[in-house]
This record gives structure tokens, C-alpha cells and sequence, in this order.
């Protein structure tokens, strides 16, 4: 009986490998996000089927402020998380790794200082919830609404 039973958990293991190493390309993201009750949008672009890219700025004044550069990338079969944050990091990209549960795109980067993870939760085609939180407990949690492209410039 053990062996039918360790046999069976070695063949679902195997089973189950590949299903976590195919975690779909988050393509949701594409287009521009607008937070709730601020003035600060998150923007992407597809480049390829493997490739996003994108950035976080706010509009002061009519003026698109730029904060960080952002970029999704398959390589291999990981999925990374780049970010180049303006006057941060001795202007070097950080790279963050990406899993996936419960409908949840987490990037994880224990090593980085602030954040460690980025967490983004589609809740429908047009809202998103995303979380930025660090080991120390520091969390900036906030919802965007998928607006249209123009819209984000014109205010």
C-alpha cells in the first residue's frame, strides 16, 4: 500500500511541475491604469508575445511626471519583473521573479530592501488591485480602473 501511495505522489508531482512553469503572461496588464482618488497612472505597452512594457507617472499640471520604468519579460520559462526607479538604486534595474496563486501575479525579490513583493490581482477586465509590500511590514495597497489611452493625457 505505501509503495502504490508514494508512487502516486511521485507521478502527480510530476504532473503538477509543468502546470506551475506554464503560468500564463500577465497580457492583463496591458493599457493605462488610473488609481483611485489620485493622479497617478501605470501604463503598458506590448512589445511581443513575451514582452511588456511600461511606467508609472503621475499628471501635474498637464505634465506627465515620470517615476519609474517598468518591464515584463519571459526568459525561459520565468517571468521578470524589472523596475528602474528614478533617483533609487544607483539607477540599476531591480528584477523581481514572478509566482502566481490564488489569481494573483506576485513578484518576489527577497534580497531588495523596499519592496520585496508587488502583488497585482485582476478583479475584471477593468479593475486591479495592487499591492507593494515589503518584509518590515511596510504595505501600500491601492485599486485601478483601466481607462482609456487619451483620457490619461488630457486631464
Amino acid at each position: 500500500m505505501k509503495a502504490i501511495v508514494i508512487a502516486t505522489l511521485l507521478f502527480c508531482s510530476g504532473l503538477t511541475q509543468p502546470l506551475f512553469s506554464q503560468i500564463s503572461f500577465p497580457h492583463f496588464l496591458e493599457g493605462t491604469w488610473k488609481v483611485d482618488n489620485k493622479e497617478r497612472y501605470e501604463h503598458w505597452d506590448r512589445i511581443n508575445a513575451n514582452e511588456l512594457k511600461g511606467l508609472s507617472y503621475e499628471l501635474k499640471n498637464g505634465q506627465k511626471i515620470v517615476s519609474e520604468y517598468l518591464k515584463l519579460s519571459k526568459i525561459n520559462d520565468k517571468i521578470i519583473y524589472t523596475a528602474l526607479v528614478i533617483g533609487q538604486n544607483n539607477g540599476k534595474e531591480v528584477n523581481f521573479e514572478l509566482t502566481y496563486q490564488d489569481s494573483t501575479y506576485s513578484f518576489v525579490n527577497e534580497a531588495h530592501d523596499f519592496p520585496n513583493y508587488i502583488r497585482y490581482t485582476p478583479l475584471s477586465d477593468k479593475r486591479l488591485h495592487i499591492v507593494v509590500e515589503g518584509k518590515s511590514g511596510k504595505i501600500r495597497s491601492f485599486f485601478a480602473q483601466k481607462i482609456a489611452t487619451e483620457a490619461a493625457t488630457e486631464n
